[in-house]
């Protein structure tokens, strides 16, 4: 009887128990759980940059307001916030530097306030060399070679090492017959052309602009060397980029003039036949010499003929 009596009372504490759990009588498994802040669930990310601007992208995990700090350093300087609450943030910033590196960090509040901040992130502008080239071999084209190297000094300030810009101050220069300076530092056409083969240096452009600017400074093994490489690395169909008036045939020519200069005059007169098939010169037959007293006379007078029609 007494053993029963226990098992009894045991049943009822149990019973207790439960009823006490269940109408939320003892413990704290029936409070609500306390609000979190917002989490960032992918980001922050500098998308759509350009020379002067980016847009900060990130996601969260609820709606939260954006905000986007930003400087040149970790120290940010400036602030971007928008009020909408979204969970998908895309915060555009602007009036940024050319090729400067900026550094972010960004922040989102619920509702109630309470905020969520990333790391710092960074990013670095794009480079208005490319856009600047473009506008001075636009300018080149319409010969106005003054405002097209404004053009290229501008680019050549941002990337002194880019061989496009290298190259569309050597041609300019060219053109303005700038071709060498004494001063070291100096950007002449030959200096430019010169840093820009030191960098890349098959680049057709730059071989046969340095053929042309050789023999315009009277240094004839050089313009014969220069040309010989462009025919060599066209396969003989050269054709400049920005000037389709340069071709093949001036190179040539080029070639044909310092041989002569440089008295290779076999040389000189196969090249000349090559640009005009009808040339008959013989270095051996003086009734070819069209009434000039030597073969090379007659050469030289042949070969400045060729000027015009190349």
């Amino acid at each position: 009887m007494s053993q029963m009596m226990k098992s009894r009372g045991a049943f009822v504490v149990i019973v207790l128990s439960c009823l006490l759990l269940a109408c939320g009588g003892g413990g704290d498994g029936g409070s609500d759980p306390e609000p979190q802040p917002p989490k960032i669930t992918s980001g922050p990310t500098a998308t759509g940059i350009t020379t002067e601007g980016a847009t900060i992208t990130w996601t969260t995990d609820k709606s939260s307001n954006s905000i986007v700090k930003y400087g040149e350093s970790s120290a940010y300087t400036d602030s971007v916030t928008s009020a909408a609450m979204v969970v998908t943030h895309s915060v555009p910033i602007t009036g940024l530097d050319p090729l400067e590196t900026y550094n972010f960090s960004v922040a989102s509040e619920d509702a109630d306030g309470r905020r969520v901040t990333s790391g710092n992130r960074a990013f670095q502008t794009l480079s208005p060399a490319p856009e600047l080239v473009d506008e001075g071999w636009s300018l080149f084209s319409q010969d106005s070679f003054e405002q097209a190297l404004e053009k290229f000094r501008e680019a050549y300030a941002y990337e002194p090492q880019s061989v496009d810009v290298l190259e569309g101050i050597g041609w300019t220069m060219l053109r303005l017959y700038r071709f060498e300076d004494s001063h070291p530092d100096s950007l002449s056409s030959r200096k430019a052309f010169d840093d820009a083969l030191a960098i890349e240096s098959l680049r057709l452009d730059c071989l046969a602009g340095e053929a042309f600017l050789y023999q315009a400074l009277g240094m004839h093994s050089a313009a014969a060397g220069r040309a010989q490489e462009v025919l060599t690395q066209s396969g003989n169909d050269y054709e400049f980029e920005h000037d389709p008036d340069i071709t093949t045939s001036d190179v040539r020519y080029c070639y044909t003039v310092s041989q002569v200069a440089l008295g290779n005059f076999d040389e000189a007169l196969a090249m000349a036949r090559v640009l005009d098939p009808s040339i008959d010169l013989d270095p051996d037959d003086a009734s070819t010499w069209d009434g000039h007293l030597s073969f090379e006379e007659a050469l030289v007078v042949v070969v400045e003929g060729l000027r015009d029609r190349v």
